[in-house]
């Protein structure tokens, strides 16, 4: 009976004792729960030795926000049948978190070492086992709210953390596997990580990590798989919700692409950030394989294999070894819209094959690049990547050769042009410097456009340079361009070359050499262009016509009609193209000693200065001087002396003004002249009042081809002519100077007339010495070339009647032309001359009309 009742009381004081010690624990843990601003509430507590249970549970936190979670079964176990036997597992559970408007979205531990030590240290806290089913939770995100959907299962055995989660996303799953080995009670005790994620049941991304201490370092090494990608547009839009991801701008996943990174780096303890694990020795090799074409924005479908290996011995990460094959499909890429037509490669190949190099920091490889489409291509080239201290490209070798079979600019198409570079130099972040080999050059079968046709144009680039800072290089070097033909309205179809130097950069552009043409023209030219202004000189060298006239070989306009075989010219002409204001040209051309034939005149001692200058939308002509020592169109006129300007618009070029200061001709030991005036060529029809001065009745008779005719004296007088189209002159009038002079006319045949006629007779004895005091005539021309001379004599032959006074009217006929082809037909004028007469003649006959 005393042990009954003893054993009565011991369960009693038990009871009493445990009854105490639960209400102090529901009091510390109501404490606990105010302290925290924690509600919480159960529903059909279920008490056992094995654990607790509640139908239901919900907890709510007033603290930086609110935080609601909700579960329906939740079961807490402290002897679980199976192990872990500390285990949590929860039905259905809901959360949902808003926190204070204002408070950051997100907190990030400054040190690394700190973290894994607060870890370390809840760890014991934790139920062994945290299984919750079918969870939902509601977090803010860069949406605003987002929605996290499926199942977590975590255990921690000994050391190890095993890590099973299931999200769903509609009817998309994301499976996460992780394992954590080494959570010991000492931080550098060794980790592992295994890792893998499965997404829509199928394998993608496989990782191991392992985490050993060695002496005051970590030595972590480890191995990155990805393989067999699907499509994961999905898996963007759902982080584009929680981060400010643009999904749209993400590039399609690349179908069944695999990548594998292996590293290992020797991390100090104390690293936390990651620019600090930047820093940290070790290796680190990546190899991708893209099988299919992967769209990558901007740039077009890429394909194949690229291997990368990289090192850290020195605080700077170095690649040392580069292998690859790509390939790179560019239809309906953005960045062909900027290229011509015929200059657009549809598919390139890059193959990138490493070297080996006797500079330990250089970066030795052969890259070989092809292309085919419009765009044919081919190169070769072996570069070396120097990566420190700062970086530098060596280009030991490039060769380059392309070919477009047609390339359509603007207004003008290139038929079959070729390309062929060769190139070395080397470029740094502050010094770029490439020069291009002898054999570079570009070839062009045929270039034309709207009025220019150019057929096998080269241009040699060798010695050509590109030195300066990156961002501003110049371009400078010589320059040369052979054309083969050269077709334009304005030139005779023929080759031309240019050699000089060129001298480019972002500023201003010159162009600095000679021009030649098959004909033998040359010219000093010289081109610089500016954000201001286009300017371009050239100077003519002067040409020697005794060897060849090159300007008559060289300018389709030249004067059909002019032939020049003597004497020197010269010419230069400058013009500039202002970016906002009127384009200006200035010009001048200068000839000495010139001589030649016109048509059927003969020059000589021609002198002569004429300068152009057009600004905007007026022309302006001067010459200065024009003299002539002779021209002879049958008979012999000259000097010839002429001053005069003219002005006009381009849009009107033959309707501007003509002034003339000086206008004078040698005529028969006088003088044709006009006096100083202004012409409006607008006018269909101009009168040029000509004056004849002192023409000496000796020397026209002595050019004038009449036997017998004799005679002296001085004639003046006024020519009206008329330039309509043709030459005209109406009611022109000459006489003879005070006092006179004297004609004497002996012909046999006028002689035998006058024997049978008394009449004649007298006309004739009288012409035999006939000294006259008054003597003038009307003048009279058509454009048909027909002179009509109506002359009136006075005078006398002394041996007739004791010189009595006689008076002769005399109407006399000429066709000039005529008469100067027949002056001109002699022996002692050149073949050309000859020719054109004949010409000439022919034409003058009069067809007989067929039958």
């Amino acid at each position: 009976m005393s042990r009954r009742r003893f054993w009565l009381s011991t369960c009693v004081a038990i009871l009493a004792l445990l009854s105490l010690l639960a209400c102090y624990v529901g009091y510390r843990m109501q404490h606990l729960l105010e302290q925290q601003h924690i509600e919480l509430d159960w529903q059909r507590l279920g008490l056992s030795w094995r654990g607790l249970q509640f139908q239901g549970a919900s907890l709510v936190q007033h603290r930086d926000g609110e935080l609601q979670v909700q579960s329906g079964q939740l079961r807490l176990y402290w002897l679980a049948r199976e192990a872990p036997r500390y285990r949590l597992v929860a039905q259905d559970l809901r959360l949902s978190w808003q926190p204070t408007l204002g408070e950051s979205e997100s907190r990030n531990d400054s040190d690394l070492t700190s973290l894994l030590q607060t870890l370390s240290n809840a760890l014991p806290w934790l139920p062994r086992h945290i299984e919750l089913r079918n969870a939902q939770a509601q977090l803010p995100c860069s949406s605003g709210r987002c929605a996290l959907q499926g199942d977590i299962d975590l255990r921690f055995l000994d050391d190890t953390l095993q890590l099973q989660t299931l999200l769903l996303r509609g009817a998309h799953r994301a499976q996460l596997q992780a394992q954590l080995t080494g959570l010991g009670s000492e931080l550098n005790s060794q980790r592992q990580l295994q890792m893998n994620l499965h997404l829509d049941d199928q394998p993608q991304i496989a990782l191991h990590s392992d985490l050993q201490a060695q002496a005051d370092a970590l030595q972590w090494s480890g191995e990155l798989e990805v393989t067999a990608l699907q499509d994961m547009a999905w898996l963007a839009e759902w982080l584009g919700e929680w981060t400010r991801l643009d999904a749209a701008a993400l590039p399609a996943t690349p179908r069944q692409a695999g990548m594998n990174a292996q590293w290992q780096l020797q991390v100090p303890q104390s690293t936390a950030t990651l620019s600090k694990l930047l820093e940290t020795s070790g290796w680190l090799q990546v190899d991708t394989h893209i099988p299919h074409p992967w769209p990558l924005p901007g740039v077009g479908l890429v394909s194949g294999e690229l291997a990368l290996d990289l090192r850290n011995t020195l605080g700077r990460w170095q690649a040392r070894r580069l292998n690859g094959q790509l390939q790179l499909d560019t239809q309906d890429a953005p960045w062909l819209a900027s290229l011509p037509n015929g200059l657009r490669p549809q598919q390139l190949q890059l193959h990138l094959t490493p070297l080996d190099s006797d500079v330990d920091e250089a970066l030795a490889l052969q890259l070989k690049v092809s292309g085919q489409g419009p765009l044919e291509l081919q190169a070769d080239a072996e570069l070396a990547l120097h990566q420190s201290p700062d970086w530098a490209l060596e280009v030991r070798h490039l060769q380059l050769e392309s070919r477009s079979t047609r390339v359509d600019l603007d207004d003008s198409r290139l038929d079959d042009l070729r390309l062929n570079l060769g190139l070395q130099g080397r470029v740094t972040a502050q010094q770029l410097q490439l020069t291009l080999a002898d054999s570079s050059r570009i070839d062009i079968q045929r270039l034309r456009s709207a009025e220019l046709d150019l057929q096998q144009t080269q241009a040699t680039l060798a010695g050509l340079s590109l030195i300066g800072a990156p961002s501003a290089p110049t371009l400078s070097g010589p320059l040369g361009l052979r054309i083969q033909r050269l077709h334009h309205p304005q030139l005779q179809a023929q080759g031309w070359q240019w050699q000089g130097r060129i001298q480019a950069d972002n500023g201003s552009q010159t162009l600095d050499g000679a021009l030649l043409a098959d004909s033998g023209l040359s010219m000093a030219l010289r081109l610089t262009n500016t954000a201001n202004a286009l300017n371009i000189n050239a100077t003519l060298d002067e040409l020697f016509l005794r060897a060849g006239n090159p300007l008559a070989q060289t300018l389709f306009d030249w004067p059909p009609l002019l032939a020049l075989d003597n004497g020197r010219v010269q010419a230069e002409a400058d013009l500039q193209i202002p970016s906002s204001k009127p384009l200006q040209l200035r010009a001048s051309l200068t000839g000495k000693g010139l001589a030649g034939i016109y048509d059927r005149t003969t020059l000589s001692g021609l002198d002569a200065e004429l300068q152009l200058q057009l600004t905007g939308d007026r022309l302006r002509l001067d010459l200065p001087r024009l003299s002539a020592r002779q021209l002879d169109p049958g008979i012999e006129l000259g000097p010839l002396q002429l001053q005069a300007s003219y002005r006009a618009s381009l849009q009107e070029p033959l309707a501007g003004s003509l002034t003339h200061q000086r206008a004078e001709l040698g005529i028969l030991g006088g003088s044709l002249s006009l006096a100083p005036a202004t012409w409006a060529l607008e006018q269909p029809s101009q009168l040029l009042p000509l004056q004849l001065s002192g023409l000496d009745l000796q020397e026209l008779f002595r050019a004038y081809p009449a036997e017998g005719l004799a005679g002296s004296g001085l004639i003046d007088g006024t020519l009206p002519l008329r330039m309509d189209g043709a030459i005209s002159i109406e009611k022109g009038l000459i006489e003879a100077r005070s006092p006179g002079g004297r004609l004497s006319f002996h012909s046999p045949r006028i002689r035998a007339m006058g024997q049978a006629n008394p009449g004649m007779k007298l006309v004739t004895d009288a012409l035999e010495d006939f000294h006259y005091d008054q003597l003038s005539s009307s003048v009279d021309y058509d454009p048909s070339g027909k002179l009509l001379l109506g002359m009136r004599l006075h005078g006398q032959n002394p041996a007739i009647e004791k010189g009595r006074p006689i008076h002769f009217n005399i109407n006399l006929e000429e066709d000039i032309p005529a008469l100067l082809a027949s002056l001109q037909l002699t022996d002692k004028v050149s073949g050309i001359i000859q020719q054109r007469i004949q010409q000439w003649m022919r034409q003058r006959v009069p067809q007989e009309p067929k039958e």
